[in-house]
């Protein structure tokens, strides 16, 4: 992962809820190892077919949601990301 990507995450997570923050670090670098590319290659494609992949359970589809939000945010990328396909109000729908 990108070291200034990191640096940045880590700076998340050291403020507010230590725990939540970790995890939902956690999460980002997981989605972006799963992607196996740049994170600055990362779009809307690679999302909705993460969650494509994934079947998980509304609470942890709401969890890297959040997690891509930051994400998203953290890159500086316009706009918000696709939404899980089980959330209300947006996703991919198949």
């Amino acid at each position: 992962m990108n070291q200034e990507l990191f640096y940045r995450l880590h700076q998340h997570a050291r403020k507010g809820g230590k725990v939540a923050r970790r995890r939902q670090v956690k999460r980002v670098e997981a989605f972006v190892r799963w992607c196996g590319r740049a994170p600055a290659q990362i779009g809307r494609r690679q999302v909705h077919e993460f969650y494509r992949a994934h079947a998980f359970a509304p609470t942890t589809a709401r969890d890297y949601d959040s997690a891509i939000r930051l994400l998203w945010r953290t890159l500086g990328r316009a706009g918000e990301p696709p939404r899980p396909p089980n959330a209300a109000g947006g996703g991919p729908t198949s």
